[in-house]
């Protein structure tokens, strides 16, 4: 009954997030819900055997998006994809100064917090460093709200016709292509595990989804029901880490993700200068380098009508970068 009630709450959550309209709703509601009662010391339990396929399941979803557009439309985006990891480079620097330096946050906490990845990602390898996972979930959920709030101005303000229509969500298309997604999944986590590639459970179902889908192997979609199973089960379990938590340990990192963030619109204002400068769209620009939630920027750029594959190929690009990245840093900062 305990972990019933506990799945309950999560779902709950993110329902009552979707329906309100913030940000990554399905995971960040079941993250505050689970971590609102963990807080008040109500006993949540959630099931931990789970987790290993779960985050496999991730990898290959962001594995899929690697489509043979990149090849395609290779030749328009290759200035500003070969610039990216460079702005990267520059905002892990910026925000690593306040939250080591002003915030005095330890090293391990502060070189993961600043690396613009993916919400789960980056908790699961400082978890697996020795870090702290509050203080991490808090700044990259605070850095996805305000920069999808910011981006959502700017498009409003830089759009003379937005497109306000959206597409039906069709929650049981796709059914057919689980099977495939579940093999690619347990094929690349066992071949991440053989090699040890860091963070494997992740990185080796993305490294085999992204080449399967790159060089048309396979063509499948992720089902929006799985997708949204995965973000309440990974959003409820980093909600476990508030447990025992008190007001000064929240405060504290939500006011470090708001500066760390202002501090990272100094590196992305620089880089959106001199790539418009180059002729690339700005409203593109913004919607692409903006490290927010990949699949919340897509949304919006769905929304206005914007060059989609564009966008879309530099978010998982950039999170893709940053995942590896930050997993070959995890030998060197274990040894911290």
């Amino acid at each position: 009954m305990k972990y019933l009630f506990s799945i309950f709450l999560a779902i709950f959550g993110g329902f009552i997030a979707y329906n309100i309209g913030i940000p990554l709703p399905w995971m960040l509601g079941s993250l505050f819900t689970i971590g609102f009662f963990c807080a008040l010391k109500v006993e949540i339990k959630l099931p931990k055997k789970p987790l290993p396929l779960v985050r496999a399941l991730l990898g290959c979803v962001i594995g899929s998006n690697f489509t043979n557009e990149i090849f395609i439309n290779i030749n328009q985006i290759g200035k500003s994809l070969f610039l990216l990891p460079f702005f990267v480079f520059l905002m892990i620097l910026s925000t690593y100064f306040v939250l080591k330096i002003i915030m005095n946050y330890d090293k391990k906490t502060s070189l993961i917090g600043s690396m613009p990845g993916g919400l789960n990602e980056m908790v699961l390898l400082v978890s697996e460093i020795g870090g702290n996972e509050r203080i991490v979930t808090l700044l990259n959920t605070t850095r996805i709200i305000m920069v999808v709030t910011i981006a959502s101005i700017l498009t409003y303000l830089l759009t003379e016709d937005l497109i306000n229509e959206t597409s039906e969500i069709l929650y049981f298309s796709h059914l057919d292509d689980l099977f495939y997604i579940f093999i690619i999944s347990i094929i690349g986590f066992f071949i991440g595990k053989i090699f040890s590639i860091p963070g494997y459970s992740i990185i080796g179902p993305m490294i085999l989804s992204s080449l399967l889908h790159a060089f048309d192997f396979i063509n499948v979609t992720p089902n929006i029901l799985l997708i949204i199973a995965i973000q309440i089960y990974l959003g409820s379990n980093l909600g476990l880490y508030f447990k025992g938590i008190n007001l000064q340990e929240f405060l504290g990192p939500i006011k470090a993700g708001v500066l760390s963030t202002l501090i990272s619109f100094i590196p992305l204002s620089l880089f959106l200068y001199f790539l418009n400068f180059l002729g690339f769209d700005l409203l593109s620009l913004i919607l692409s380098y903006a490290p927010g939630g990949q699949a919340e920027m897509c949304i919006l750029t769905l929304s206005i009508g914007g060059d989609i594959v564009f966008v879309s190929i530099h978010h998982v690009f950039r999170v893709f970068f940053v995942i590896i990245m930050a997993a070959f840093f995890k030998k060197y900062l274990s040894k911290s």
